[in-house]
């Protein structure tokens, strides 16, 4: 998939040498969407590590392990998604998850997201998964919306992180039969 933002732009299967540009987008785009609901003191000690970028190589090598794309331009990676296995094992048979949808907040707004999550969704039915769940956090307004604009609804399922103080998380859900 082709569009346009600040400059023409792609999305991809992500290979391992993405996985340290995937981390850096993760915790830019923390940084940026998530001061004032996160604590200042996890996000400002966030950064990348190398065993956290090993982690990702090694997603990306496991042909089992759902799916990873990059948004690309100009040969830098400017978003990433991440969807596969639900990680709540209790999960009926059939539920996939969308585990992140980042977009580095100069691009955020440009179409990158949505492609992302279109091509997480495909991934998921193509895995025969029929519906969905993502976690996302209570207080991020303009990413509520954003997935609510694009066919998702809240569950009811909600969830505390602790990150140095506490974050409330909300899951939304969508079927996958109408999507991408």
């Amino acid at each position: 998939m082709k569009l346009d933002g600040p400059s023409p732009w792609i999305v991809r299967p992500a290979t391992v040498d993405d996985a340290e540009s995937i981390e850096t987008v993760r915790i830019a785009t923390w940084k940026f969407s998530y001061r004032g609901i996160v604590p200042d003191s996890h996000l400002d000690n966030l950064k990348v590590q190398p065993t956290r970028v090993d982690q990702m190589r090694k997603a990306i090598e496991r042909a089992d392990a759902g799916a990873r794309v990059v948004a690309v331009a100009d040969s830098r990676v400017i978003g990433m998604g991440i969807a596969g296995a639900p990680e709540d094992d209790q999960m009926p048979k059939g539920v996939g998850e969308i585990y992140a949808v980042y977009v580095l907040p100069e691009w955020q707004g440009c179409g990158v997201g949505r492609a992302l999550l279109e091509c997480l969704t495909s991934a998921l039915q193509a895995l025969s998964y029929r519906s969905a769940i993502l976690w996302t956090l209570r207080d991020r307004r303009p990413t509520r919306r954003f997935y609510e604009a694009n066919g998702w609804q809240l569950d009811g399922a909600e969830d505390i992180l602790d990150l140095r103080g506490p974050v409330h998380l909300v899951r939304y859900a969508r079927e996958l039969s109408d999507s991408a």
